[in-house]
């Protein structure tokens, strides 16, 4: 038995994943490791990451929820189209797709997509529609995905804000130096507190930058995997069960 037959196995998954996320910072804040990373950046950008990685999370949250429930009701369309047999044909009804006579099929992306397509192919039959039509497998991988391009945006902007507070905390280290014209015991302590303090920039900015994109990373690339699984269960009850109904109809007009 596969993950992927697992009822809301989506869902769990990145529970599981934020459940282990979450656990991580209680503890870092419990041992102070959250606060040195706050009060040893100058630059604030760690705080700025930490939010961007807060929203993303919350984005990822609705499309989990979103996927997950989609995957459950492609597999009930499926389970009604294989209890019914391929001798039952189907029939769009304002919207709605339904088993001969009155059996209607759960409202779901598969059941939309299932509709274009027989849309789609009612056109094809008519001599008097174009001959160019959207491939309707693309648009639906397109609408199941192209809001996961947002949070990949995000993902690469985690890791440049953490370069970007690299390069502030070394010129934050060097400008010390340049600003010294005197070299005393005084002065020499006062260049090596700054310089510390513009080290500490660049590497805790550095560390929030790369941990927060590959959590937020690991998180989008679950919810790419989860389209995918959908994607592949809605092209496979459209060739094995839509197709030979649709088949099935046009040589019984012929």
């Amino acid at each position: 038995m596969r993950l992927q037959d697992n009822q809301h196995y989506l869902l769990l998954l990145w529970l599981v994943i934020t459940g282990l996320i979450i656990f991580g910072v209680v503890v870092s804040w419990q041992e102070d490791l959250i606060w040195q990373l706050i009060d040893g950046d100058r630059s604030r950008i760690c705080l700025l990451i930490g939010l961007l990685y807060a929203l993303a999370s919350i984005h990822c949250a609705i499309r989990v929820v979103f996927l997950s429930r989609e995957l459950e009701g492609a597999e009930t369309v499926a389970s009604q189209l294989s209890a019914a047999g391929l001798e039952r044909p189907l029939k769009n009804q304002n919207g709605t797709l339904m088993l001969v006579p009155d059996v209607p099929l759960k409202n779901c992306v598969m059941t939309e997509h299932l509709i274009d397509l027989i849309i789609s192919k009612q056109e094809r039959l008519n001599p008097d529609a174009p001959n160019e039509h959207s491939n309707l497998t693309e648009a639906l991988s397109e609408r199941l995905k192209g809001a996961h391009e947002l949070g990949w945006f995000v993902v690469d902007i985690l890791l440049k804000l953490g370069l970007i507070g690299t390069i502030i905390g070394f010129v934050l280290m060097l400008g010390s130096v340049s600003n010294t014209s005197t070299f005393d015991v005084t002065t020499m302590q006062k260049i090596l507190r700054e310089m510390s303090s513009g080290m500490g920039t660049a590497l805790f900015t550095t560390l929030a930058g790369l941990v927060g994109s590959m959590l937020l990373g690991l998180q989008y690339l679950l919810l790419d995997k989860g389209a995918d699984e959908l994607l592949h269960r809605i092209i496979r009850v459209a060739e094995i069960q839509l197709k030979p109904r649709i088949n099935g109809n046009q040589e019984r007009l012929t």
